[in-house]
């Protein structure tokens, strides 16, 4: 199916152009099904860290805990609690990922391609952990994100200057 350009008339039938009327609401569905698929790729995944139990328990409970401030627009809020699990658990890719996604959220998507690398990063670091295809829905979220980058809808990153 074709995606509706921002300056067409949006197809609810308003008369108002899409980017006035249901552009941000169909970029946030779309934001929440690919954050929902991308957990449920993760959670089809066995505790495949070494992690005890109860440790993975706590991993996945504050990772849940980051998308929950994210749906609540608590967004500070949930960065630092993505650094946190980051830093906590680095040989999993929930901190980065929610990074990511929190970057998508406020429009950074240079920042969150970088936070999605670390995800494929951390994947290939441990092959074992990692079903096939799960770097894959992370290079789609980069190649959904870069076009967007190359037309210039992106601020310069400082640490390309």
């Amino acid at each position: 199916m074709a995606r509706t350009g921002r300056n067409e008339p949006c197809p609810c039938g308003s008369g108002k152009k899409y980017k006035r009327c249901c552009l941000a609401k169909d970029e946030q569905t779309e934001r929440a099904a690919s954050a929902a698929a991308l957990t449920a790729a993760a959670a089809s995944l066995h505790n495949h860290s070494g992690f005890c139990d109860d440790c993975y328990d706590e991993m996945a409970a504050a990772s849940n805990a980051i998308l929950d401030l994210i749906d609540e627009g608590k967004l500070d809020e949930a960065e630092c609690a993505a650094r946190d699990l980051s830093e906590r658990f680095p040989e999993v890719h929930d901190g980065y990922a929610r990074l990511g996604l929190i970057c998508e959220v406020r429009g950074e998507n240079r920042r969150a391609i970088d936070y999605y690398r670390k995800v494929i990063a951390v994947a290939r670091e441990h092959p074992d952990a990692y079903g096939p295809g799960f770097s894959d829905a992370y290079q789609d979220l980069i190649d959904r994100l870069e076009p967007a980058e190359s037309m210039g809808a992106l601020p310069p990153n400082p640490r390309d200057i």
